[in-house]
């Protein structure tokens, strides 16, 4: 393998999918994945892992999406990166309420949550965790909690100034609350 090719084309695939050339961002990503040895490069592996999820959700291939942002929570696992395993926890999660996989996303929320709950720089991070859970919490008819869950998430968002967050969590407390 020439030194520096799964970086390259990482670099290639970013702009291409930054301009939303979906297609070529990830026929690149795709590339430099088998460029990119695991045992020599795990960190960029999990990296293209998940810029390739990102991609393939975008696309509407919720199944190679879930499959490959799985791969990239392993590796953030294993790598001791709590942060970026919850981010792709949570990316697994909203594909599988999304799916109506609601007992399998369950448990990566809580997860994502929890990891999220011991880092207390990461609001927005939090916010979107909560975000979802609620959803899903809606989805399985648990009003009470969904609606705990809103009220903390439009707390968050507030905090971190993303009025659509703060808007969305409003009026779901709303139609939860029966005003």
């Amino acid at each position: 393998m020439v030194s520096g090719v799964p970086e390259s084309l990482l670099e290639l695939a970013r702009i291409a999918k930054k301009e939303r050339r979906l297609e070529e961002a990830a026929e690149l990503f795709r590339k430099a994945l088998t460029e990119c040895v695991p045992s020599d490069s795990p960190a960029l592996c999990a990296t293209l892992y998940e810029e390739l999820a990102y991609v393939e959700r975008n696309l509407q291939d919720l199944n190679t999406s879930l499959k490959l942002y799985r791969q990239a929570s392993r590796v953030y696992r294993d790598l001791d990166s709590p942060l970026k395993a919850a981010h792709t926890m949570r990316h697994a999660a909203d594909i599988l309420r999304e799916q109506k996989k609601l007992d399998e996303a369950g448990p990566l929320y809580a997860e994502a949550l929890e990891i999220y709950r011991r880092h207390k720089d990461t609001p927005l991070d939090l916010a979107n965790a909560i975000r979802g859970f609620a959803l899903l919490k809606e989805d399985v008819g648990d009003r009470t909690e969904a609606l705990r869950l809103w009220r903390e998430a439009r707390d968050l968002y507030e905090l971190s100034g993303i009025e659509a967050g703060v808007l969305e969590s409003s009026r779901r407390i709303g139609l939860l609350a029966g005003d």
